[in-house]
């Protein structure tokens, strides 16, 4: 069978030379970076130093001030080399900071040598494990030739997220997500629908559980560059030890505490119940959800500053989590939300998707998207005003943090 015919990969040219656009992931997300390129005869030399030991003699790699390949050339010549010369010396210690080089490097990746005068440049320091970035060209020509310092390669990430997000979903339990991520990353188009799913939906443990994942494989390929450069780190701690999923229960509960206690003073709230994944024991609630039950008369301009209220305290936690304020009649029927702007009236928002927008002041009708069970509107599973009603098992926190502060 005839092999297949190498494909030419497609480069570009401006005024500093060759190029390829080269795609790359910064904590999930993408981007785009010049990678230049040494073209010969229309092919893309991947190793130029290698083409040039095959291909130029001494004569030309003098002309072109290539000194350290004729020594490469003539210490390859020789042929092996004693003991003596291949021992390897022992392994510089050296105290570091993972933040700090992983923040080095992050910059670096970064910077698009397109549209930089200078070459970001920077240096890890081998006496004292600091990262040290070069001002200007002078100093990064002082850095190089004292022997004292390494510069950090921009291209050590090159090539970290292929194959990442297969590995990533066979590293996950085995339950109906990991299939829908299984078939999200087949064909084109696999990393936005990636990324939708992980970022999106309220999958806060998922996203936390990819940039853990992100964030090992990143430390593997930098503990991998150290050990070439013959470099035993101390890092004062387990690099690779997962951090706790981020507790903001507390927070939550106590921003629940301030909305009942500001709610309850408004006459005309009749009930005040808590729904949702709050009342369970799960570790990162997506979300706050609140039932208000109201009169039919009740300007609900007062409620909507205590949700408004509500919502900023929940932003403030991280992770997107927001709030959603229920609101029902004293029949037990579902209304619609709070509105969450600050100003409501008809034809403010185009994207308004209230039914009957400024009808009543600050009622988002949107029944047509979201409605609520009536079984759930007439017993929701923890009422906190004016009297706790608890129908199911709530977990110790928000008993402690929420039930017993209102008794």
């Amino acid at each position: 069978m005839p092999k297949k015919k190498k494909k030419r990969a497609k480069y570009h040219t401006d005024e500093q030379g060759h190029y390829v656009w080269e795609n790359y992931f910064v904590r999930g997300k993408q981007r785009r970076r010049k990678l230049r390129v040494t073209v010969i005869d229309g092919e893309i030399i991947d190793d130029p130093d290698a083409w040039l030991l095959a291909n130029a003699d001494d004569c030309f790699l003098n002309q072109i001030e290539r000194w350290d390949l004729i020594g490469q050339r003539m210490i390859e010549d020789e042929g092996p080399q004693t003991a003596e010369h291949t021992m390897k010396h022992p392994p510089r210690k050296l105290r570091l900071d993972i933040a700090e080089l992983e923040s080095a490097f992050d910059f670096i990746a970064t910077v698009d040598p397109g549209y930089c005068d200078q070459p970001c440049i920077s240096f890890l320091d081998l006496t004292t494990g600091k990262v040290v970035a070069a001002e200007d060209e002078e100093e990064t020509e002082a850095l190089f030739g004292d022997g004292n310092h390494l510069v950090l390669p921009a291209d050590l990430f090159e090539g970290l997220e292929y194959g990442a997000l297969d590995e990533f979903v066979d590293s996950l339990p085995d339950d109906p997500l990991r299939g829908q991520l299984a078939q999200a990353i087949r064909g084109k188009g696999a990393f936005r629908r990636f990324k939708d799913i992980v970022f999106g939906d309220g999958n806060v443990e998922l996203k936390h559980r990819w940039l853990w994942f992100e964030t090992r494989r990143r430390r593997e390929r930098i503990v991998e560059w150290l050990r070439d450069e013959n470099i035993e780190p101390d890092w004062g701690r387990d690099i690779f030890e997962p951090p706790p999923p981020p507790n903001k229960r507390a927070d939550l509960l106590r921003a629940v505490l301030a909305f009942v206690r500001d709610a309850r003073a408004i006459p005309g709230v009749r009930r005040i119940a808590l729904l949702g994944s709050l009342t369970t024991p799960k570790a990162i609630p997506k979300d706050v959800d609140v039932l208000v039950e109201v009169s039919d008369d009740l300007p609900l301009d007062k409620l909507a500053r205590f949700s408004r209220r509500l919502l900023g305290k929940t932003m403030e936690t991280g992770d997107g989590c927001g709030t959603d304020v229920f609101l029902c009649n004293p029949q037990g029927e579902y209304l619609g939300r709070i509105c969450s702007w600050k100003q409501c009236a008809p034809g403010i928002r185009r994207a308004c998707q209230a039914q009957h927008c400024g009808r009543r002041e600050y009622l988002y009708d949107d029944l047509q998207i979201v409605r609520l069970d009536p079984m759930l509107i007439a017993k929701p599973p923890l009422e906190l005003w004016p009297e706790i009603v608890t129908r199911i098992e709530i977990p110790d926190d928000v008993r402690e943090e929420l039930v017993a502060a209102l008794r």
